[in-house]
């Protein structure tokens, strides 16, 4: 009897380690799409448009560029901007003259043998910066040390309603990430609370310290990038702050499962392309902090 137990629990040993056998699950695979990243704007720098293709949702292979065979860029003056791919590493570049100018319709074309993708963005005004107030703020609890808060001191302008897109740098290094896509509307939080014509607000207006590497000291440059959207991208760029995903906006458009929308249009009936372009203006400010008598914010909505 005492052999039979023992028996029957060397059996089932042997049952539970034959099921640590690794199962390969055959997927089928989805099809690979176009990714684009195409935000073109009217700093004097390089212009980037970023081809990329679609990863398959549970290959361990990394993401592919996408090889082009013509990528331009023509506006509503018939003026032809020819994006090269100098590296072949799907970064494709213009570095010329300015490109983008107010008021002006811009048409992104991606060919690729018979594929034709294409795109349109109308780039809007922005108002200038007219200046930057920075306050020390003591370090809070937990903090590891006190950081310079900086508000951007700017407009609305008036007569229509205005979608911004507000991005920082400090020391020439954009801060990056999901967390710091800051939207307004006519310098406020949204089209219900927006005041035509009025002051940027807070928090909209300020640098956000997100975490200790962001934080501002004497010394540091930091920098306001003030851009101009449309209502669409501004409605893109809110899908994209909703999206938690590591990596960047790169990441949401590494498989045919992102949701995120797309204006990126295909000229014909059986292909899509995943992610954006659109046309900005920008208005900029860069300043070093410096230890100045009776620095504070001061914004005010009068």
């Amino acid at each position: 009897m005492i052999f039979n137990k023992y028996l029957l629990a060397g059996l089932v040993v042997l049952t539970l380690l034959s099921c640590e056998d690794v199962i390969d699950i055959e997927v089928e695979k989805g099809e690979t799409q176009l990714s684009v990243d195409a935000f073109i704007n009217n700093k004097v720098e390089v212009q980037k448009i970023v081809l990329l293709e679609t990863k398959q949702f549970f290959g361990e292979a990394e993401q592919s560029f996408y090889k082009a065979d013509s990528v331009f860029v023509i506006d509503d003056l018939n003026n032809k901007y020819i994006f090269e791919d100098f590296d072949l590493d799907g970064v494709y570049e213009w570095d010329d003259t300015i490109l983008v100018h107010s008021g002006r319709t811009y048409n992104l074309t991606v060919k690729k043998g018979l594929d034709i993708f294409t795109s349109e963005s109308v780039s809007k005004p922005v108002p200038p910066i007219d200046s930057v107030n920075w306050q020390y703020i003591p370090a809070g609890l937990g903090a590891k040390n006190g950081s310079y808060a900086v508000e951007l001191v700017s407009r609305d302008l008036v007569g229509q309603v205005d979608y911004y897109k507000i991005q920082w740098a400090k020391n020439g290094k954009y801060v990056k990430g999901i967390s710091s896509i800051n939207l307004s509307v006519d310098g406020s939080f949204s089209e219900t609370g927006a005041q035509d014509g009025g002051l940027f607000i807070p928090p909209k207006s300020t640098f956000p310290a997100t975490n200790f590497d962001d934080s501002l000291g004497l010394e540091d440059t930091f920098t306001y990038d003030l851009l101009s959207i449309d209502e669409a991208t501004f409605n893109f760029w809110t899908e994209v702050a909703n999206q938690k995903v590591a990596g960047g906006i790169r990441a949401l458009f590494a498989t045919p499962t992102a949701n995120v929308k797309s204006n990126i249009k295909y000229l014909g009936n059986d292909k899509k392309a995943l992610g954006w372009f659109s046309a900005s203006m920008i208005s900029s400010y860069s300043q070093e902090i410096f230890d100045k008598p009776g620095e504070r914010l001061s914004f005010s909505t009068n």
